[in-house]
């Protein structure tokens, strides 16, 4: 997964576990398992369902935390995958593109260069965009700032990285085996760019098309001309996790803990309410994609 740092990668990873979990719940010749290596992922999901949010990831390790998802369809797994995920600080991930950004010290950047390593012999990749940071300039939609250290628009912050990426995949003659573009945080744009563009980015796989172009033009240009050079299945992918809000519409947060000031998870029957379905086509999609 590549983004950069509060895009909702490890968010995005819970997601899809815990799409995953349920699906083998009520198919009953789906199977999956969850390889939590030297991550928290179990306990990142977990606390999703107690309306909790997952820690920011460490950054400047000089490791990468890894963890699998396992699938099979029918019995003794006839057709099985393995989805390996790195996860890296996107602080880290910035290595590969911006050297100038500061570093806590020499050790830390070559510490953060052999992480990238892991991304460079990726066989799939899932770019994270946040969608509310890339409504930059529009003037009655609520959006986030990046960290200080960080441009302040994430479109050229994620084409920089990806751009980096592919080059070194073409120079390796090494195909790429597919891309799953997630974009995150939709439930804070969706309304706006329904109304503003009439586009439901849910439903449309044109719509979210057209969302790429207007708000990540950079991102788009660079896995457009990867296809053209290095021909790639790709999919997009709107994603969410719904919050609990105050009488007046605003997110209602944790007043007290570790996360105090963080939104608080809207959660039904144990299960945070968030893009499911979405989840589930991501699933497919990458199935697909790994044999």
């Amino acid at each position: 997964m590549i983004g950069t740092q509060g895009a909702g990668k490890t968010s995005a990873s819970c997601m899809l576990f815990l799409t995953a979990r349920t699906l083998q719940q009520i198919i009953p010749d789906f199977y999956c398992d969850v390889d939590d290596r030297n991550s928290r992922i179990m306990s990142d999901i977990s606390n999703l369902q107690r309306g909790h949010f997952p820690p920011k990831t460490k950054a400047y390790n000089t490791y990468a935390y890894q963890y699998a998802l396992q699938m099979g369809w029918g019995h003794y797994n006839k057709k099985s995958t393995t989805l390996n995920n790195c996860d890296i600080a996107g602080e880290d991930l910035m290595a590969t593109s911006q050297y100038q950004i500061k570093r806590p010290d020499d050790f830390a950047y070559s510490a953060a260069m052999k992480l990238v390593e892991y991304v460079y012999r990726s066989d799939i990749f899932i770019p994270i965009a946040p969608a509310p940071r890339a409504l930059l300039f529009e003037g009655d939609v609520q959006i986030e700032r990046e960290d200080e250290d960080v441009a302040f628009d994430p479109d050229v912050n994620l084409a920089s990285m990806l751009g980096e990426i592919f080059r070194k995949r073409v120079e390796m003659k090494k195909p790429i085996k597919g891309i799953a573009l997630f974009i995150t945080k939709c439930d804070m744009i969706d309304a706006y760019v329904e109304k503003q563009h009439g586009w439901n980015l849910y439903h449309s796989e044109q719509d979210r098309l057209k969302f790429l172009n207007l708000y990540f033009p950079f991102t788009s240009m660079k896995i457009k001309n990867l296809n053209n050079t290095m021909p790639t299945p790709i999919g997009i992918f709107p994603l969410f996790i719904e919050t609990k809000k105050n009488a007046d519409g605003s997110i209602k947060r944790w007043e007290s803990g570790s996360d105090k000031g963080q939104p608080i998870i809207a959660v039904e029957n144990h299960m945070p309410k968030y893009s499911a379905q979405q989840c589930v086509d991501a699933i497919n999609f990458l199935g697909k994609l790994v044999t």
